[in-house]
């Protein structure tokens, strides 16, 4: 479903009996990111999949048929597909927030939305749900009204064998979460790949 416009299935009821149909949704178009800094953020193997809107890296999330409402009180964690994995590797995901209130007033970043360690690669490759640790268990973004479009963003990270993640007291919390102190003290080094989306509330 990686495409710039998409078709959305409906219901229709002619008469008394039940048909099904199609309309292309002229104001539900999914558009790329058009900064230039956000589009190259986007590794092109790294799929983030919710299953009810498909593939939406590296794209705005609409706010309309009710994703950006779904997006933060109803979808579950993503599936995530990353076609380079190595079978007998395990992966680090970690999903943040950086714009937190706002991408303008970012007094709270990182905002931590998932932590998961010890992915087998051959997940990845196959874009299944992932059977890792959560360190850091799964929030759905929930971007306050009136901030504007946020980034969630995902880093993945090859897992250093005998490793041990763990947080400073401090970082308990998830805003004001010190993402690359975090990375540097796990010697977690450069991610593998790194690709986000964009969504914002569904009010706004």
């Amino acid at each position: 479903m990686e495409m710039t416009r998409m078709w959305f299935p409906l219901l229709c009821i002619l008469s008394l009996t039940a048909h099904f149909c199609t309309i292309q949704a002229e104001d539900c178009s999914m558009r790329k990111l058009y900064n230039i800094e956000d589009e190259k953020f986007c590794s092109k193997d790294l799929d983030i999949i919710y299953p009810d809107i498909g593939i939406v890296s590296c794209i705005y999330i609409p706010n309309c048929f009710d994703f950006s409402l779904s997006l933060s009180k109803e979808w579950n964690h993503p599936l995530v597909r990353y076609s380079k994995a190595q079978p007998g590797v395990n992966y680090i995901l970690i999903m943040v927030d950086p714009d937190a209130p706002s991408r303008q007033n970012p007094k709270y970043r990182y905002w931590r939305h998932w932590l998961l360690t010890d992915i087998p690669g051959w997940q990845l490759i196959s874009g299944q749900d992932l059977d890792g640790d959560d360190i850091s268990s799964y929030r759905r973004p929930s971007p306050p009204p009136g901030t504007g479009f946020h980034r969630y963003q995902f880093y993945l990270y090859e897992q250093p064998n005998g490793i041990s993640l763990y947080f400073l007291p401090e970082e308990l919390k998830r805003g004001m979460w010190d993402f690359e102190a975090f990375v540097q003290r796990s010697n977690l080094g450069k991610p593998v790949a790194t690709t986000q989306f964009m969504a914002m509330n569904h009010i706004q």
